[in-house]
């Protein structure tokens, strides 16, 4: 009622409706009901009711919450008397809900029927992944003066071709220490540091000369092996590799096949060149490592060996211009050669042009290397049957 929650907030007392305003009010049968109704609100709210007359003073109490309190343990008492699943709240609660003209709802049935769907779909939540292990020791992270750093030509890139020069050039002209990511260095045995990943920039640094220091992780690593390893790795996910940078790394990873053919290239007296443009190249080189291994895995390293070392005993002196070409049409001839072949007329037709003059012959040709290749062979050919046999020479 109002008058009872104005005389709890002001805390004093105040004149309330008579019994029969409030019978009419809550709608309760008689005004014994009330006064019953009102005792009950006494005893749990600390609420003094005094009747003088027609009107009724109201005085309140500070709530008190011990249970061993002399009037919480009457309506306890009173309450298990009457009900020993009620306690005193829910009967205050319950007289408060009849007093005011509400009536509570009937309590609900519990039943044994299947729980129903939430209206909101909860994803069921996944177990954590179990990742492998993790591998190698964590780096550092320095500053480390440019002459500080190293580089091993053994599986680095070549920096001196013109692509390299211009962009160390363009990095040392518009130097940006918020584009300088730290350089990969592997830190070996001695306490030498070299660079796996960032040559460019340190190319530019020295170049420059003013640079005082480069950031650096630096990381222990077993072997050069493993060095070239990271390398491989780290420039292949970043980007592709030419396959001469491919091949040098995976040399100095103890790749077996990139061995075999370096041994077969240098065992026929040439080198392994660095640099993939024709421009750049120079005598005694072999750029060719895909062609060498095409016929190696499939004919073996005789084939190899014998096309290689008629390469080089025909033009020590000469740029091989058209060296993927003629080397597979070597190997075509020594794998399928015509009726009653002679290497020896074949090495003399080979001498009569440079490498110049034998690459003129495929300047018209759009194809691929294979059928570059055939049609070289086939050219070859041509210049053996015209060649005279030593007997006719003689």
């Amino acid at each position: 009622m109002a008058y009872l929650r104005h005389a709890e907030k002001s805390k004093g007392t105040v004149a309330g409706p008579t019994d029969l305003q409030i019978k009419v009010q809550a709608d309760l049968p008689s005004e014994k009901r009330v006064l019953e109704i009102l005792a009950d609100l006494s005893d749990a709210r600390r609420i003094q009711i005094n009747r003088q007359g027609r009107g009724r003073a109201i005085t309140t109490f500070a709530d008190r919450f011990d249970d061993s309190d002399e009037i919480s343990a009457r309506i306890q008492a009173r309450n298990s008397a009457s009900n020993p699943q009620k306690t005193a709240v829910c009967d205050t609660v319950a007289r408060s809900k009849e007093l005011s003209g509400i009536t509570l709802p009937p309590p609900a049935v519990k039943t044994a029927a299947k729980p129903q769907k939430s209206a909101v779909y909860t994803r069921p939540v996944a177990a954590p992944k179990k990742w492998p292990a993790a591998t190698g020791n964590p780096p550092s992270v320095e500053n480390r003066h440019p002459s500080e750093l190293r580089l091993d030509d053994s599986y680095q890139r070549s920096t001196d071709n013109g692509a390299s020069q211009a962009l160390i050039r363009k990095i040392a002209n518009g130097w940006d220490w918020r584009m300088c990511l730290p350089l990969v260095v592997s830190k070996r045995d001695d306490g030498s540091l070299w660079v796996i990943d960032g040559q460019h920039r340190l190319a530019a640094a020295l170049l420059r000369g003013d640079i005082p220091f480069l950031p650096c992780v630096v990381g222990i690593y077993g072997s050069v092996a493993d060095e070239a390893a990271m390398f491989v790795a780290m420039n292949r996910a970043r980007k592709p590799m030419n396959r001469l940078d491919d091949f040098h790394a995976a040399i100095a990873s103890g790749d077996s096949e990139a061995i075999e053919i370096t041994r077969l290239i240098t065992d026929a007296g040439f080198t392994v060149s660095r640099k993939t443009g024709s421009q750049s190249w120079v005598p005694g080189e072999v750029a060719f490592t895909s062609a060498i291994a095409k016929v190696l895995r499939k004919h073996g390293a005789k084939v190899c060996a014998d096309a290689l070392r008629t390469m080089q005993e025909a033009w020590p002196d000469e740029v091989l211009n058209a060296g993927a070409s003629m080397f597979t049409a070597l190997t075509k001839l020594a794998i399928s050669p015509p009726d009653d072949f002679d290497p020896d007329r074949m090495f003399r037709a080979l001498l009569r042009r440079n490498q110049r003059e034998w690459a003129s012959f495929l300047n018209e040709t759009k194809s691929g290397g294979d059928e570059r290749a055939a049609q070289l062979r086939q050219v070859l050919l041509m210049a053996y049957e015209e060649e005279p046999e030593v007997a006719d020479a003689v």
